[in-house]
């Protein structure tokens, strides 16, 4: 390169940084002069950012906390916060037969029989395999509030469903397939507990095979729902299509939306489902559906994203080693300009409408497309120093 490029190039970069290190300085500027700081303490949390959450939740028919999953202090945020307000509904990431099913044995069983029961089937609860997720479902139904799932069927799910199935169907030849299903299920899944290159049940040939010989019989309306529910869960997995799931959710999520609208509901969703508008993961999902339709009602939803920035959090499947918070992770290191005015033990509650003001009416640059949406698609950003991993409900 001659001299004249060289210098120009210099030049450029320098002016780049420049400009980059002053919107970065804004945004913390606006962060830090719009923040609210909370502590936790026995059942609850006390504080300025506290009142500031529990005040614009209250007059939102529609909370969605948009979380990063497997820690312990998401839920008992969420649990603190049902215990202060009468939600209706739940809407959570799990389908709604196992939402059904598990709403079910906790209101019917006692509790000796309800860990007998976690202990077998824990592992198929999906994200409310862990305890403090499972106690949140708890006092939910304690209160009435409906278990709403609208994800597809998990890929150890199907033993769970099945198992069920076996036990109300009238079909004979159906009773022994589900109990295949089931069996199978459970060998394949503890299979790939030992050698995580073993394959899931539902993904595999013969499950297909089974599947195909249930829809040839004369089962109920419910059964044939779900055995449907069943092909498109797998149809989904081996396919990788997270259009296709986030599909899936807001179809049924309409599918009883006449027994929601209108009523106070809380939503509990990984944070890249819950944004106003698009998605961090590129698509409109049920974050976007359900600001809309508050919009439509001349209402408004709150959208709270929370997450720790240091700490530990599960893994999926119990027995494996919890992982430690990458302050390097993708959002992590987006929101650094925010979060690192987080310090000592404190809660941090960022509200994010006036930063949004400034992006929306240009005075606020920002270049990353994920630190844009979300800005635009939450209200609330609440930063929790150090999480801890969650603890699976199952006894060990």
């Amino acid at each position: 390169m001659n001299r004249p490029g060289l210098i120009l190039s210099v030049f450029l970069f320098f002016a780049t940084t420049s400009v980059t290190f002053a919107q970065d300085s804004l945004l913390t500027s606006l962060a830090r002069n719009n923040v609210t700081t909370f502590t936790k303490q026995a059942g609850t949390f006390s504080g300025s950012g506290w009142e500031k959450i529990l005040k614009q939740a209250t007059v939102s028919n529609d909370v969605l906390i948009g979380e990063d999953h497997f820690t312990n202090e998401i839920p008992y945020f969420t649990s603190a916060i049902a215990s202060r307000i009468k939600f209706e509904n739940f809407f959570c990431e799990i389908d709604p037969f196992t939402a059904e099913i598990l709403q079910g044995k906790i209101k019917s069983l006692s509790q000796v029989e309800l860990q007998r029961y976690a202990d077998t089937y824990g592992n198929a609860f999906s994200f409310y395999a862990f305890a403090p997720e499972f106690e949140l479902l708890k006092q939910l139904s304690k209160s009435n509030t409906t278990i709403r799932g609208t994800d597809q069927i998990l890929l150890i799910g199907d033993r769970i469903i099945c198992n069920e199935l076996q036990q109300t169907t009238r079909n004979k030849e159906a009773k022994e397939l589900y109990k295949l299903i089931a069996d199978s299920s459970k060998l394949y899944f503890d299979n790939f507990l030992k050698d995580q290159r073993k394959p899931f049940y539902l993904l595999t040939d013969d499950f297909a095979k089974n599947i195909d010989r249930l829809s040839l019989l004369k089962l109920s309306t419910q059964e044939t729902k779900i055995i449907d529910a069943l092909k498109l869960s797998a149809r989904i997995y081996k396919s990788q299509s997270h259009e296709m799931r986030v599909q899936l959710m807001k179809n049924q999520l309409m599918k009883v939306y006449s027994s929601w609208y209108g009523k106070r509901n809380l939503f509990k969703y990984g944070a890249n489902h819950l944004t106003k508008g698009e998605s961090l993961l590129d698509v409109y999902d049920i974050g976007n559906l359900i600001s809309n339709i508050n919009d439509a009602d001349f209402k408004s939803s709150l959208h709270i994203m929370i997450l720790g920035i240091s700490g530990s959090q599960a893994s999926p499947f119990e027995g494996f080693p919890a992982e430690n918070i990458d302050p390097n992770s993708s959002v992590l290191k987006i929101l650094k300009p925010i979060t690192k005015i987080a310090d000592g033990e404190q809660w941090y509650c960022f509200d994010l409408l006036p930063l949004r003001k400034e992006l929306n009416e240009g005075r606020l640059k920002i270049t990353n497309i994920k630190m844009q949406r979300i800005i635009k698609g939450y209200d609330l950003l609440v930063i929790i120093p150090k999480v801890t991993a969650g603890r699976f409900i199952k006894k060990q």
